[in-house]
């Protein structure tokens, strides 16, 4: 069945499920307790999900879960989990690793909807440094090709811990490229896209972009795109020149133009945090997991590595006593004045009228103030999640064709295998008003709401409006 195991499941005869964490493309994660119960022992145990019925896709993602399994089982590094266990039971695969206490760096952005503290992300990034320098320094190298903001842990305390180890692979002298062309799309670097060998510059970009998105809150285009990401300092000013500087380098689309080490880029970071903290950074170093403190179980919860101590109780403070109030009447409160009509103005296009204030036209979807940033978003194929600001008008969407001079801003030939899309299929412009789109005459045509446009028309875009052009689904959305 292709649903996650119920609370209570035993596997292996030892690892008891206690409530389903969560899931990604392929693998469910759970937190299990290891038995006999009460032995204070807590892990994570990562389930293959079987997401296809063919057995040869299945058969490559049975691989890789193997090989993310002996990745980890020689690691020792305080930012990568532990493994415990791998192991198979009717049909399905299990690694059990270290259970991390905390949260991944894409929840802390949903809780924050805003660019994260600069400081503090230079921070998580030194420490992120210190284990890629590890992986890389392994013989042979380890390059871990998949570093982004929900592949990072974060505890309490600002320890970072590196999760999902599933497409990381040995780097090999001498070979031209990669077997497998695999990342997420806002994060790999270019020559992940089938154009060469990933190296450790590989992950220097993914950290770059990682960067990106935490101090703008919006992740990066991806490399395969030719148009380059739009300035950090477009979504956030606060962030200072260094960081800035460093962040665009790291994401340099030539990777010899990139930091050339993880090493470099982290000096880079250190130079980036103000003059206060960077004596204490230059002293933070990788240490063997052996040297650190072995963590302590808490008191009435089972215990084990990666346990956190629980908040304290709250109590008085010392000497603190509670003041008797004399008994006084109730006031009886002023009598309040009939709140006057909310003022409304009309909408430019259609004259309806709109409340003060209001950013769209509740009748017509039309624009009602300056005109704001707009971005598309790409909602299908699934396994894409990534936006892409309009810059400029207009915006070309089509596929890139070597015989033409023209290059399309939005190249959709990566999701178009069946060759749905023309080289010049739609595109976006912009006015005083507002954002639109036209198809060009293409061979399968754009639909617009499920409509199919008629060519060489302009029909403007409102706000959640979606857009299909081949297989790809585009929501439009304004900032």
């Amino acid at each position: 069945m292709n649903q996650p195991a119920v609370p209570g499941t035993i596997l292996k005869g030892k690892y008891r499920i206690l409530r389903y964490i969560g899931g990604g493309g392929s693998a469910w994660v759970y937190q299990v307790e290891e038995l006999p119960a009460g032995s204070g022992r807590l892990w994570a145990l990562k389930e293959l999900r079987p997401q296809t019925d063919d057995r040869t896709q299945q058969a490559a993602n049975e691989k890789l879960f193997e090989q993310e399994a002996r990745l980890l089982r020689d690691l020792d590094h305080p930012a990568i989990p532990d493994i415990a266990d791998y192991f198979e039971e009717q049909g399905r695969a299990y690694l059990v690793m270290e259970f991390v206490w905390g949260e991944s760096l894409e929840k802390r952005l949903e809780k924050a909807n805003a660019p994260l503290l600069e400081t503090e992300v230079l921070r998580w990034a030194i420490q992120l440094c210190d284990a890629l320098e590890y992986l890389h320094g392994r013989q042979p190298p380890i390059i871990f090709r998949d570093l982004k903001p929900s592949n990072i842990m974060v505890n309490n305390t600002g320890q970072v811990m590196l999760i999902d180890f599933g497409i990381a692979r040995t780097f090999k002298v001498g070979k031209k490229r990669d077997t497998i062309a695999m990342g997420s799309e806002n994060y790999a670097a270019p020559e992940q896209w089938g154009k060469g060998q990933t190296d450790a510059r590989s992950d220097v970009y993914a950290l770059g972009a990682t960067l990106y998105h935490l101090l703008a809150n919006l992740a990066p285009t991806p490399a395969f795109l030719p148009s380059e990401p739009l300035p950090l300092a477009n979504y956030n000013q606060a962030v200072s020149r260094p960081t800035v500087t460093l962040i665009e380098k790291a994401m340099a689309r030539d990777r010899a133009k990139r930091f050339q080490s993880i090493v470099e880029m982290r000096r880079a970071l250190v130079a980036a945090l103000p003059a206060d903290e960077q004596l204490a950074a230059m002293a933070q170093t990788a240490t063997a997991r052996g040297s650190q403190p072995a963590p302590q179980p808490v008191p009435g919860r089972p215990g084990g590595a990666g346990n956190a101590a629980p908040f304290p109780a709250k109590t008085e403070r010392p000497g603190a006593a509670v003041a008797a109030s004399p008994i006084r009447p109730a006031a009886v409160p002023p009598a309040r004045e009939k709140p006057a009509p909310p003022a409304t103005a009309p909408c430019p296009a259609c004259k309806r009228p709109n409340r003060a204030g209001a950013r769209f036209c509740v009748g017509c979807g039309q624009s009602l103030q300056p005109l704001r940033p707009a971005v598309l978003r790409v909602v299908e194929p699934v396994r894409a999640a990534w936006e892409m600001p309009i810059a400029r008008s207009p915006i070309l969407l089509g596929r890139v064709s070597e015989a033409e001079e023209y290059r399309p801003d939005f190249d959709m030939a990566f999701y178009d295998d069946g060759g749905y899309v023309s080289r010049r299929h739609a595109q976006i412009t912009r006015d005083a008003s507002g954002y639109l789109i036209s198809d060009l005459g293409s061979s399968n045509g754009t639909l617009l709401n499920g409509y199919l446009l008629l060519p060489n028309r302009l029909y403007r875009l409102r706000n959640g409006d979606r857009f299909k052009v081949g297989l790809v689904v585009i929501e439009f959305r304004m900032r």
